[in-house]
């Protein structure tokens, strides 16, 4: 495991910084590689990955503030923030993804192992959650765009279930999802591309979305499912 410790200027300046920074690099050495660097840029130079990033600061000043963020949006990392003095808001915005283990005031070098379990179940969990929600809006996306293709169809003559069946075969016949087919009917109806054949309209290969589907004959397809 690879751990990076900021000791920043404002931590530097400390009279028990040199013995906190030497008894913290003590112990996350027991668990593999350790960077000490004093600055951020320094930090941002690091090309390889590194697993726990312990930041120390007397201060949670605006420019360290805005590197946790960067942190928090870029780098899969396990964060804790070992700090004195801090605004509440800039602690709420850091504490708000759930992805950041705080300390306030001297952290123990005792604590610091389990420190980094807390901090390292806690992107596991907000990286879950994350994945979760991400699921879930894709779902939310897939039935609105399916309802807007339904009504498409609908329009064409057939009730809602028909509707829904035809646009599953063809999403079958078509091996994309049934979001992904209803987001190509969308397309061929708002793209002024289409041509109207017999009250649907049909797409001509060359213009089809980038899914590969070609046109969709409605009275094919209804067919087809009756039949099925």
């Amino acid at each position: 495991m690879h751990s990076v410790i900021l000791s920043d200027p404002t931590f530097s300046v400390l009279d028990t910084a040199a013995q906190r920074l030497a008894d913290y690099q003590t112990v996350l050495a027991s668990l593999g590689k350790v960077s000490v660097v004093n600055s951020i840029s320094a930090v941002e130079r690091i090309s390889t990955h590194f697993d726990v990033l312990l930041v120390l600061t007397d201060t949670l000043e605006g420019q360290i503030d805005g590197f946790i963020q960067r942190c928090l949006l870029n780098q899969p990392t396990a964060i804790i923030v070992n700090v004195n003095q801090w605004q509440p808001q800039q602690l709420e915005g850091l504490l708000a993804c759930g992805r950041l283990t705080f300390v306030p005031d001297i952290m123990v070098a005792s604590r610091l192992l389990s420190l980094v379990d807390l901090a390292r179940a806690r992107l596991n969990a907000a990286n879950k959650s994350i994945a979760e929600f991400k699921k879930l809006a894709d779902e939310i996306k897939g039935l609105k765009l399916l309802n807007q293709a339904k009504l498409i169809v609908m329009q064409q003559g057939f009730d809602e279930a028909k509707a829904h069946q035809i646009i599953q075969q063809q999403a079958m016949q078509k091996g994309v999802s049934v979001a992904q087919m209803s987001a190509q009917i969308i397309a061929v109806m708002t793209s002024g591309q289409a041509e109207k054949n017999a009250g649907i309209s049909v797409m001509p290969e060359s213009s089809a979305p980038h899914y590969g589907a070609t046109a969709l004959n409605m009275n094919v397809a209804s067919r087809n499912v009756s039949n099925s």
